[in-house]
């Protein structure tokens, strides 16, 4: 039966331990779990920390979930779509099985968090290779420089589609995810690597020309100043390249 919040719930219990495990996570460590579902992760994680905190956007999941951990002072479970939760303000670490079908929507938002600690997450596999991939493979996109830029990644391990229920019809993967602490990005870094995606098939000279709106001779110039052949397609370029660009606009 299809999932009306795009849930594939967990049950493999090896797959649970395992990505909890990942996330080395201490009693006093804060811990939001997003889309706890039926509990898979929350059941092991109440043992592992003093303060986990569960944001379901179902509501009869989270009805049941209260309920189940009514006696449990250390558990708060939250009816909410995580999209628009107020996140903490401070450090906490991420565990979640998330929903695949707003998962890199939920990544974006935490990522730039200065209060995010690390997350040890589940997806589909492709998605988590987008997010995991470097400049010239097929994976790489804006998703990838975003990324890149707030934290660190891992590839940690696969899951096949036995270990749901229902069954998904993708191979899943569980990556872990270090906030880097970075700077606040230029205000042009993403919106240009966007733009410059959305034209990947182009080279950079093209979509540079496109972005500023000027003639191809001043863009040229300013890709030489930079020292980036205007030859080169998008997905050929570093996070440092286009830092570089962006720093002489």
């Amino acid at each position: 039966m299809r999932q009306p919040n795009g849930q594939n719930f967990l049950v493999d219990k090896n797959i649970a331990h395992r990505i909890i495990e990942s996330a080395e996570i201490s009693k006093q460590d804060l811990v939001i779990e997003i889309g706890p579902g039926k509990a898979a992760l929350t059941d092991i994680l109440k043992d592992y920390t003093d303060n986990l905190i569960a944001v379901d956007i179902d509501p009869n999941l989270t009805a049941d979930l209260q309920i189940k951990y009514k006696d449990n002072k250390n558990i708060t479970v939250i009816n909410k779509d995580f999209l628009k939760y107020e996140l903490p303000d401070k450090p906490f670490k991420i565990v979640a099985n998330l929903p695949y079908n707003v998962g890199t929507a939920i990544v974006q938002k935490f990522l730039p968090n200065g209060n995010f600690v690390s997350a040890v997450i589940m997806l589909q596999k492709d998605v988590i290779l987008r997010l995991l991939s470097k400049e010239g493979t097929k994976d790489y996109g804006y998703i990838s420089l975003f990324r890149q830029y707030y934290a660190d990644g891992k590839f940690l391990f696969d899951v096949s589609p036995g270990c749901f229920n229902p069954k998904p019809k993708v191979m899943s993967a569980v990556a872990k995810f270090v906030n880097k602490k970075p700077q606040e990005p230029n205000m042009n870094l993403f919106p240009l690597i966007k733009h410059f995606f959305s034209m990947r098939r182009k080279n950079v000279l093209n979509c540079l020309s496109t972005y500023l709106k000027t003639d191809k001779n001043k863009t040229a110039e300013i890709l030489n100043t930079c020292g980036i052949d205007v030859m080169l397609r998008p997905d050929k370029l570093t996070l440092g390249q286009y830092q570089k660009i962006v720093s002489v606009l």
